[in-house]
């Protein structure tokens, strides 16, 4: 549609517009220019210490991924008939990372084969993935090109980078407050001769106000090796090593029970929307408590942290241990996390080609909960877990049975779970044949509400907020 003039308008864009000679409005533009202050002071507010350090261990890995790739390829080519493996199948032995926390200096540094010169001008250093970037290797982990110039502004002012090759190399050196000041959006990068170990080295000084605390506590570095541990625990079990401060991290292994009365379910299907491979696993972990106070639950908060459910992208846990809506509890209506699942142990694993059909946020520890796909796995999710929220209320009914069954399971790899549509779970006495009758009552909505609240989801419908109610005073309250 045409805009003309109108003689006397004061609006500030008829005062500003140019006009031609018919009288018409001549576009102009207004400058959507990035600023570096953003890039430097802002963006980085968005993401914790830890994950800055994780994101930069995603490249190491990832670099593995690219190096076995084209190793892959050069076999391939050469007609020794080397195959294209699956990610469960991949093997990382011999890659490696390093993390070094020091009093004025903070290193990582790999032999995941380097990041190659014209990569380096053309694509590592740019603020956002290139449309025209080349493919990273299958099942890659990083996806939004931000990582690694997020992580290293959050961390310090003097930042120098190495990376080589086998056939070539290149360093870096950033001084973050004169390269603010210029114009130019660019690094100086300097070619060097290749040399071992083909990898790269970051080294960032200057560390920043506030992150040199968090990096000098000992509970900030333990919690490293933990998340590390867990957040890495498929890729650590298939070669790869991780330093931190010349510790080797040990992974993680997720566990469930098996025996003739415990079998966990799994299932794995191809989103048909997306192509994404989906594999669920869930069941028994740990032995459910027998007394639910919530006096007994401070007793055991420890072991909190390796039960709920797990999420994991492309092997990397993006969400640890939850107990919230962002997967089964609470979400609509279904039952809020009660201390008596402890136990339970979920895994919602999500593979793709292309990083960018997963289900996650651009720091890669939290999901986009939105995500249709997502939507649809949560749906199976919910599913294989009613069962066990089933078992702990009717284990009450003969506990000390129970408890001898559950002893009897041996601990098994998630990994080494065998397809299984259902849960199996032992039927204890005859509380499954219990009769039942409904119990109906009314009270003011804001009590409720206030109620709901106190469960910890405000959103609980009412009826699930009885049930909470009744069982709560049934334990608390009652002889048996």
């Amino acid at each position: 549609m045409r805009a003309w003039y109108v003689p006397g308008a004061s609006s500030l864009a008829a005062r500003n517009s140019r006009w031609n000679c018919n009288r018409k409005v001549i576009p102009m533009k207004a400058d959507a220019s990035p600023t570096k202050d953003f890039f430097i002071y802002m963006i980085t507010k968005d993401i914790p210490l830890d994950e800055c350090i994780l994101d930069l261990l995603d490249n190491c890995i990832d670099g593995a991924n690219n190096d076995l790739q084209r190793k892959d390829d050069i076999h391939r080519k050469s007609g020794q008939g080397r195959k294209k493996v699956s990610p469960d199948q991949r093997r990382y032995n011999g890659y490696w990372a390093e993390v070094t926390i020091g009093g004025e200096e903070f290193i990582v540094a790999d032999n995941c084969g380097g990041i190659s010169l014209d990569d380096a001008v053309n694509y590592a250093f740019h603020f956002g993935r290139r449309y025209d970037a080349p493919p990273t290797a299958g099942y890659s982990i990083g996806l939004y090109g931000i990582g690694m110039k997020r992580a290293m502004f959050k961390m310090g002012k003097d930042i120098a980078i190495e990376s080589s090759t086998e056939t070539d190399s290149f360093s870096v050196k950033i001084d973050v407050a004169e390269w603010a000041r210029r114009d130019a959006w660019d690094f100086d990068l300097e070619p060097m001769e290749s040399k071992e170990p083909y990898g790269t080295r970051i080294s960032i000084k200057g560390i920043n106000k506030g992150i040199d605390e968090e990096l000098a506590d000992p509970v900030f570095v333990n919690q490293l090796i933990k998340s590390i541990a867990r957040g890495y625990s498929l890729i650590l079990q298939r070669g790869f090593k991780i330093k931190v401060n010349g510790t080797e991290v040990k992974p993680y292994i997720f566990y469930l029970r098996e025996s003739e009365e415990f079998k966990p379910v799994k299932r794995t299907y191809i989103d048909d929307e997306t192509g994404v491979e989906v594999e669920i696993v869930a069941g028994l972990a740990g032995l459910p408590p027998n007394d639910i106070s919530a006096e007994a639950a401070t007793t055991r908060q420890a072991e909190a942290e390796y039960y709920g459910w797990f999420v994991l992208c492309n092997d990397r846990v993006v969400l640890a241990a939850d107990k919230g809506d962002d997967t089964v509890w609470g979400d609509e209506k279904f039952p809020i996390w009660h201390w008596q699942y402890t136990g339970f142990l979920g895994i919602a694993s999500f593979r793709a080609s292309d990083p960018g059909n997963l289900p996650w946020t651009t720091t890669k520890r939290a999901l986009d909960a939105t995500s249709p796909l997502y939507r649809r796995a949560v749906t199976v999710m919910k599913e294989v877990t009613r069962p066990y929220l089933t078992y702990t209320h009717n284990r009450r009914a003969d506990e000390s049975s129970a408890r001898v069954m559950e002893r009897r399971a041996a601990r098994v790899p998630f990994s080494d779970v065998a397809v299984r549509e259902q849960m199996v779970l032992p039927r204890i006495g005859n509380a499954n044949r219990e009769e039942t009758v409904n119990i109906t009552y009314q009270k003011p909505k804001a009590e409720v509400q206030k109620v709901a609240k106190a469960l910890g989801n405000a959103n609980m419908s009412n009826k699930q907020v009885g049930i909470e109610t009744f069982d709560y005073y049934r334990d608390n309250e009652t002889e048996d």
